[in-house]
């Protein structure tokens, strides 16, 4: 069996009798690296180290979630779970795992957690968005229900609004977070309304440039549950750039200029850094680095600004926000290059 490399060097490191304790910094870097470019073995071969100590080994828990099979799920449950709860040592990322590696079985365990602590009731909501929840859509609508129009709530409860297959909720969700929910507690809101699917996009490029969402809020935690929304829609950052120039371009007031070319930075920093969302609905191949270079970054004999023409404009004179376009404009080559390197070789 053939390990990717950042996988036995995890496993050499446990190994290692001079090595009592290896920082979770190095382990979680490790662990992303298998997480983007390990496979099944990878997942197999790093679940014995994840049960001898759950807690230690919490960055581990995506590659399963990615990597594994529904086999590897049952084996996951059996080691973490007692009396039909999570046990206490055990990371809540296993909810969200065992949910979206498809098994089944854990629908009633992930269910029971849903009222739980925030990053329990979080996985288990992600968890229960990847299983088909056919016996919970009346319970799922009455705990909606209960908590509609409150402030705050099980933040991620609304993900599982398109499980009760009543269409209605996409209006009850877009409206709960425009007069009701708190800014602190609308990701799931966000991400529920994307997961409606076509009919939903009219309603999220509203939310998306409307500041009063702050659905780009990198303080609440948003961004990423937007940036999700955006793939699970199809909504490539091209054309939102160009839905960005229009709004710009109508004459919008300076503020709101702003913080809309500000929801556009933050989508472009999530994307360069490819970061992963958890959400299969969000795992279409986005588009090319290379190809969002030149649409972001290379003049055009058009009247088109490109993102740092944009952003000296808009921001006019503040420095550090200019500053941040700049590197975001470093990061996307490198990450250009990066993805060149990846690409398999074609025969010439």
């Amino acid at each position: 069996m053939t390990l990717f490399p950042a996988t036995q060097a995890i496993l050499d490191r446990r190994a290692d009798d001079d090595v009592s304790e290896v920082a979770w910094q190095w382990e979680s870097m490790a662990a992303e690296a298998v997480l983007r470019h390990g496979g099944s073995a990878d997942a197999e071969a790093l679940l014995p180290l994840f049960v001898s100590a759950p807690a230690a080994h919490e960055a581990l828990v995506p590659v399963f979630a990615r990597h594994g099979d529904r086999r590897l799920a049952e084996r996951l449950l059996e080691a973490t779970v007692d009396g039909g709860r999570l046990r206490e040592d055990v990371p809540s990322g296993v909810l969200h795992a065992v949910g979206r590696l498809g098994y089944t079985p854990a629908t009633s365990l992930l269910w029971e957690h849903v009222d739980g602590l925030y990053e329990v009731s979080r996985d288990a909501c992600l968890g229960l968005l990847h299983l088909p929840c056919e016996d919970l859509r009346g319970a799922i609508a009455e705990a909606l229900e209960k908590h509609e129009g409150s402030a705050l709530f099980p933040e991620f409860l609304p993900v599982l609004a398109p499980k009760t297959e009543d269409p209605a909720w996409l209006e009850r969700l877009f409206a709960w977070g425009e007069n009701h929910a708190s800014v602190d507690c609308n990701g799931g809101l966000i991400l529920g309304i994307a997961l409606h699917g076509g009919p939903a996009r009219a309603a999220f490029a509203r939310l998306l440039w409307d500041v009063r969402w702050e659905a780009c809020g990198s303080g609440t935690g948003s961004a990423l549950w937007t940036y999700a929304g955006t793939r699970v829609l199809g909504l490539g950052l091209p054309e939102l750039y160009a839905d960005l120039r229009a709004r710009l371009r109508d004459g919008a007031d300076p503020d709101a200029q702003r913080g809309a070319l500000r929801s556009f930075i933050t989508l472009l920093r999530l994307r360069c850094a490819d970061v992963w969302t958890g959400v299969e609905a969000a795992e279409v191949q986005p588009e090319s680095c290379d190809a969002l270079y030149s649409v972001l970054f290379t003049s055009t004999a058009d009247d088109g600004d490109t993102l740092t023409e944009l952003a000296d404009r808009v921001f006019d004179g503040d420095g550090s926000l200019s500053d941040e376009v700049f590197h975001l404009e470093a990061a996307l080559r490198a990450a250009a290059v990066h993805e060149w390197a990846l690409r398999p070789a074609t025969s010439r």
